[in-house]
């Protein structure tokens, strides 16, 4: 009795070898991945296998671009290749024979795009005929636009016409993306040193699609002195240091709050105030342009201070002082 016992065990291992042996490997149990995974025009690209049902690394896998093989061999489960032009597709194909016999095949095409990301600093003051960017500061508003270039079977599709998802510092924003949202406000944290702002765009049909990613840091904002002449203006092209000496007959001085917000220096929520050698003095309008002048017969030296705040915030401030002689 015991033989035939282990006669029937070793048929019945063998009947379920050959059943395992026989199954089918479908379509999903081999995924075809790409890198990058949007790529751009005339871009290099990594194709790879994966699969936790077959024994890649023992398949003979053939890959081929626009219909024509250009590589294959056993276990070759990665492919390299290059992208066409934008407006041209790729069409990349691999077919893997497994060593018991079966063949699938895999086919992904892809459809390069580019795409821009623009940012600005939404309310973030600068002085007139300032020729750089405007930066941003801690709990300042920055705005990001996407500028795709996705061209499909119709021409190059409309930025309108696409679907936009944002995220910032990983998290999907919502209410800022979806049909035509081309561009994302953001107000940043006073906690954040800076953010990673990433968009995905997409053609309605999700067949073209391109992605960005732009990290954005903050600035500290700096008050800059100038001397404000009756005949000329302001003398932007020279700011004022210690040891500026006032002119017996008086000077007028212009602060300038560079990358301070808001915008508008006029606003209820920016308040300056001035000091004169620590006594708080009244404060001027325009809020940043002080009148000065020096008793006559009197010389001596002053220190003359300004504070910048936003009331709306909580550490948006900034004060600078100027020594000056008289």
């Amino acid at each position: 009795m015991r033989k035939k016992y282990i006669i029937l065990t070793l048929v019945l291992t063998t009947a379920f070898a050959g059943f395992f042996a026989r199954a089918q490997v479908r379509d999903t149990d081999i995924v075809l991945s790409i890198s990058p995974q949007y790529p751009s025009q005339n871009q290099s690209v990594n194709a790879t296998l994966n699969s936790h049902s077959i024994n890649l690394d023992k398949a003979n896998i053939f890959w081929s671009v626009n219909d024509q093989e250009t590589s294959g061999g056993i276990g070759k489960k990665s492919f390299s290749f290059k992208t066409e032009d934008t407006g041209s597709f790729t069409v990349l194909s691999v077919t893997i024979d497994t060593v018991d016999g079966q063949s699938i095949s895999k086919t992904m095409t892809i459809t390069p795009a580019e795409l821009d990301m623009l940012w600005e600093a939404y309310d973030s003051y600068t002085p007139p005929f300032y020729k750089g960017k405007a930066l941003v500061t801690s709990q300042g508003t920055l705005k990001i636009v996407a500028v795709p270039s996705i061209i499909n079977q119709n021409g190059k599709v409309n930025i309108n016409n696409l679907s936009y998802v944002w995220k910032k510092d990983s998290k999907t924003q919502s209410d800022s993306s979806g049909w035509g949202k081309n561009y994302f406000i953001f107000q940043n944290s006073y906690l954040d040193k800076g953010n990673i702002i990433e968009v995905k765009v997409s053609d309605i049909s999700g067949g073209a699609s391109t992605s960005g990613k732009i990290t954005l840091n903050t600035t500290n904002p700096k008050i800059l002195f100038y001397q404000n002449d009756p005949a000329l203006g302001v003398k932007w092209e020279r700011t004022l240091n210690n040891g500026f000496t006032i002119n017996p007959n008086g000077e007028t001085l212009t602060v300038e709050p560079y990358f301070f917000s808001p915008q508008n220096l006029n606003s209820a929520d920016l308040v300056f105030d001035w000091s004169l050698n620590g006594e708080k003095i009244q404060t001027p309008s325009p809020k940043n342009i002080l009148s000065i002048k020096p008793e006559a017969g009197q010389s001596g030296s002053a220190t003359i201070k300004v504070v910048v705040n936003n009331i709306r915030t909580l550490f948006q401030s900034i004060e600078k002082q100027i020594n000056v002689r008289f």
